[in-house]
């Protein structure tokens, strides 16, 4: 009896204890301050065609192996109309941006620039696991002609790599640069949910199948 007991609240204890992490969000990356600070009065256009056709991108190396849910970037509305941006996920090729692993989604309006613009995030379904140790490239593209935004620049103005096309493509070709970057964060999450949900009913049915066998 008192191994039944045992075994049933190991099982009640670990199974809160997935419950509660199932939630939970870290960052895998940032160029934002402790607050999210980011540089309000500067930074990249991100545009159609009208303006520059100006795409952004920039490298990141998560901090460890999740799922990626989102990317939030420091954008201002800086002219004419202000229309989504067009976020992606990226592969590394070669120290650039490589092919296209998922698309990610605009949540709400992205502020005026004119204010110092805001953090905004792009929610991403599709992204999967960001392995630690390998780069990828979140890209930034304005496909309305008459949008023209600012990716503002990064807390205390860091500087590292980045690239860039004035040809309004998301797959290049690309130019380098060593600058100063713009400021975003890449959200991560693990254990999954749907997975957490799977391995608590696994362990409750192993707990039943034990509990039978010491009943016989």
């Amino acid at each position: 009896m008192t191994r039944k007991l045992t075994l049933l609240s190991v099982v009640a204890a670990l199974t809160l204890l997935f419950c509660a992490t199932a939630g939970a969000t870290d960052i895998l990356y940032t160029t934002l301050g402790p607050n999210g600070e980011y540089d309000t009065g500067s930074g990249y256009f991100v545009d159609g065609s009208n303006y520059f056709n100006q795409v952004l991108a920039l490298p990141f190396t998560p901090s460890q192996s999740e799922t990626m849910v989102d990317a939030v970037l420091a954008l201002g509305n800086y002219a004419g109309n202000n229309n989504p941006v067009s976020v992606y996920l990226e592969t590394d090729n070669g120290g650039m941006p490589g092919t296209v692993l998922a698309s990610l989604t605009q949540q709400g309006v992205i502020p005026p620039f004119s204010s110092g613009g805001g953090l905004v995030t792009f929610n991403c379904n599709s992204c999967g696991t960001v392995n630690s140790g390998t780069q990828y490239w979140v890209v930034a593209a304005e496909t309305d002609p008459n949008t023209e935004q600012a990716w503002m620049w990064a807390y205390n103005d860091q500087t590292g790599d980045g690239a860039y096309n004035q040809v309004g493509s998301i797959t290049g070709p690309w130019s380098l640069y060593n600058s100063t970057i713009s400021g975003f964060r890449v959200d991560g999450n693990v254990p999954e949910p749907g997975t957490l949900i799977m391995l608590g009913s696994g362990i409750v049915a192993a707990a039943a199948g034990l509990r039978r066998k010491f009943n016989v």
